[in-house]
């Protein structure tokens, strides 16, 4: 008994050879099989009712056709530009909705720092160097004595007017901080005002009592120290509350002339820049 694959069945071909199989009825010569079971396989999709269209067909035309009514409908909204006024009204339109779009960053505030721990000295003297309020008031509500110094006898009300820390200034005052504390050189918080130039600071020392006559261990008033410094707005204040204007230093140096020393210095450096000036011309002319 032969037995036929259905390649063989369905081709009309025996074993690849390419010859048709004179063992196969006649209508399956030739792949005439095959060729009829493709055109019946036409016929019945003419054949199908409507309710067999895929669904995803479906869909798509759906999701087309209310794509195109939203259209028509943003269209319909549009204002018309009929005259002057439809203009005015389309530009407050699109000014709003560029106000609506701008968004304003929120800046959050840092949230203060909460110091539980005891606070020692040596972070306390930073603390009021590095303006951390917190750090402070903890180690004043500990009742620590505010006039703790370094081994160079500077208390944390010296660093504060540095630095022009006018908070911590005012929170040291009210704990009994000393104004006329004397560091190792016999600064007092005045020098050290003067000398970071921190006006609001100078003016909040004098108006607590500041003596505006304390020299230090080279007999510089703070108007020297100001002078010195180059702190002038300092300076003018001091003058203004009638510092002595003929005081002496250790160098017999009156603030007046450290300010004309330092005006014939000036001018001894910008006549030397002119002169160095006008000989290099002269060479690159040669």
């Amino acid at each position: 008994m032969m037995v036929l694959k259905v390649e063989e069945l369905v081709t009309g071909k025996k074993n690849g050879s390419g010859d048709a199989g004179e063992f196969l009825p006649e209508d399956f010569r030739d792949g005439e099989y095959e060729a009829a079971v493709t055109l019946e396989k036409q016929e019945d999709l003419k054949t199908l009712p409507t309710h067999f269209v895929s669904l995803g067909e479906q869909q798509w035309e759906t999701e087309k056709q209310r794509e195109a009514e939203l259209k028509k409908k943003k269209l319909e909204q549009r204002s018309k530009l009929e005259n002057l006024e439809d203009l005015e009204i389309i530009i407050q339109l699109k000014k709003r909705k560029k106000y609506r779009k701008t968004k304003v960053p929120v800046v959050k505030e840092p949230e203060p720092e909460i110091v539980t721990e005891p606070v020692d000295v040596p972070r306390f003297l930073k603390a009021a160097l590095e303006n951390k309020l917190p750090v402070v008031e903890k180690f004043l509500s500990d009742k620590n004595n505010p006039d703790v110094c370094d081994e160079y006898k500077r208390t944390a009300l010296h660093r504060a007017c540095l630095e022009g820390h006018l908070a911590i200034v005012e929170k040291l005052i009210e704990a009994g901080a000393q104004i006329e504390f004397r560091d190792m050189l016999e600064s007092t918080a005045i020098h050290w005002a003067s000398r970071g130039g921190s006006l609001d600071v100078l003016k909040l020392l004098l108006n607590k009592g500041a003596k505006i006559s304390a020299r230090d261990k080279l007999l510089s008033t703070a108007l020297h120290v100001a002078v010195r410094t180059g702190h002038y707005e300092c300076a003018e204040h001091l003058i203004a509350c009638e510092a002595d204007l003929n005081a002496k230093d250790r160098a017999g140096k009156t603030p007046m002339d450290l300010v004309l020393h330092w005006q014939n210095g000036t001018k001894a450096i910008f006549d030397s820049l002119k002169e160095n000036s006008y000989k290099a011309s002269r060479i690159a002319t040669f």
